[in-house]
This record gives structure tokens, sequence and C-alpha cells, in this order.
């Protein structure tokens, strides 16, 4: 009980302090206050489960990418922001690949798959139209599509795990993958499309994504396929 009570005033407290650097300070302070939030996840889950070699890499990743992110408007530093986030949704989905080999769909679900990822990746078209001219550069809508491509592949990955297990474990994967899409859905229009007040839910929503993948960290690998849910 102490544990989650120390774990929730933890996160309110990173959570109030950017909020507070948003409000008060400008861009600058605000990357650095993001940063910290990675860096203080990254050690907290050193400090739960040091053993998961590949989620701890997605969170260096994520640290590398905001150290990244002062330099974001020059386009070799945005290029590679892109690259190393594309890598870090890649190793995320390699968490749950290995508990998803055996997983079975019908073609009722391979449909729904298509519909989804079309509908996805029309999304993805607008806004990458929606990008002012000032910020593009040569590569860069490749770039974006490939990032987007991964943020699809990332939440299937993570839908899957789902409703293969339904479990508290594979809730709080879901969960955190989906508060990562938000999180750069709401910092897309804050940054690209200059509505500001978004930051705050593209800080809120990766503060719980961070903190929903710790959780799941600390939850051990002993659920079981639900038999009605695996083929879905």
């Amino acid at each position: 009980m102490l544990t989650k009570l120390l774990s929730g005033l933890f996160g309110l407290f990173l959570l109030l302090l950017n909020f507070m650097v948003i409000t008060e300070y400008d861009q600058d302070y605000s990357r650095w206050a993001r940063l910290m939030t990675t860096s203080a996840f990254l050690v907290l889950l050193l400090i739960i489960n040091p053993g998961m070699k590949r989620l701890l890499s997605v969170f260096s990743l994520f640290v590398l990418a905001d150290m990244l992110l002062f330099y974001y408007e020059y386009h070799l530093f945005n290029a590679l922001t892109f690259l190393v986030r594309i890598s870090a949704y890649v190793m995320l989905i390699m968490v749950v690949i290995p508990e998803l080999k055996k997983l079975r769909t019908n073609n009722f679900q391979k449909m729904i798959f298509v519909i989804g990822f079309s509908l996805n990746l029309a999304m993805l078209v607008m806004l990458v139209d929606m990008v002012p001219e000032t910020f593009r550069y040569q590569t860069m809508e490749i770039l974006f599509y490939g990032y987007g491509l991964a943020m699809i592949a990332m939440v299937i990955a993570a839908i899957s795990y789902s409703n293969r297990y339904s479990s508290k474990r594979s809730f709080f994967f879901t969960s955190a993958t989906l508060c990562l899409v938000f999180s750069d859905i709401t910092s897309f229009i804050a940054y690209y499309l200059d509505f500001h007040q978004f930051y705050f839910a593209d800080r809120f929503f990766y503060l719980m994504a961070l903190a929903g993948l710790v959780k799941f960290s600390s939850i051990g690998r002993n659920h079981r396929a639900v038999t009605a849910l695996e083929s879905l």
C-alpha cells in the first residue's frame, strides 16, 4: 500500500512539475522537464526490474530522443529524433512479440485489421499534409510515414497482446502504448499546428505511458492465454 502511495505521489509530482514548467517557462525548459521525467522513470525501471533488457532499451531510446529534441529545429537532429523513436516503438513491439507467436486469426478478423490499418494510414497521410511548409525537408515525409507505420504496428501488437491474455499485465502494456499515440498526436498539434495548450495533454499522456510501462514491468509473466479471446 505504501509503495503504491509513493508511486502515485512520484507520478503526481512529475506531472505538476511538467505543467508548471510548460506554463511558466519557454520550450527549452519544457524539454528539460521532459528529459528529467523520462530519466526518472528509467531509474525507476532499473530499480523495479533491471532484467527487462528490451524495455530498458526502449526507455534509453526515449531518453536519447528527448536529448535530440533540444536541436529539433535542425533538420539533421529532427531526422535523428524520428529514427530513434521509430527504433523505440519497434523495440517495444519486440517486448511482447515472443508471447504472440501462436496467435490465431480468422478471415473476419483479418478484414477488420485491413480496414483499421487503412483508416489509420489515411489519417497519417492527412497529418503529413497538415505539416506547414516551413517544417518540411527532403526526407521528412518518408520519416514521418515510417514513424506513423511503426506507431500503428505498435498499437496492433498491443491490442493483439491484450486480446490474447486479457490480464493486468496486458492491460498496462496496451494502455501505455495508446497513451504514447495520444501523446504523439497532441504533440504534433502543439508543435506543428502551433496550439501550445496541447503540450499539457502531450505531457500528461507521455507520463501515463511511462508509468504504465513501468507498472507492466513489475507484473510477472504468469498469465495464460484466454481461450475465448486467443484468436482475436
